[in-house]
């Protein structure tokens, strides 16, 4: 079964230095997960249920982009 986790807080530090919004991005970080499959793969998760606030909705994705690529062991600068 697939188990869930917060980002780690590296992770987060070092999208936080990437965005220019860093309030808001804090605050996408609670929609975010990292998922854990059975063969130890591993994928981000966004939940957010309301997408009303496009500015919000938008730092998610960025924020979900971002950490895909730092897990890849891509550059984010």
């Amino acid at each position: 079964m697939p188990v869930e986790r917060e980002v780690p807080e590296e992770i987060k530090r070092k999208v936080l230095e990437k965005v220019s919004n860093k309030s808001l991005a804090e605050i996408a970080f609670k929609y975010i997960k990292l998922v854990e499959k059975e063969d130890g793969t591993i994928w981000v998760k966004e939940e957010l249920p309301d997408t009303n606030n496009h500015a919000l909705m938008f730092m998610v994705l960025a924020c979900v982009n971002y950490t895909q690529r730092i897990l890849r062991g891509e550059d984010i600068e």
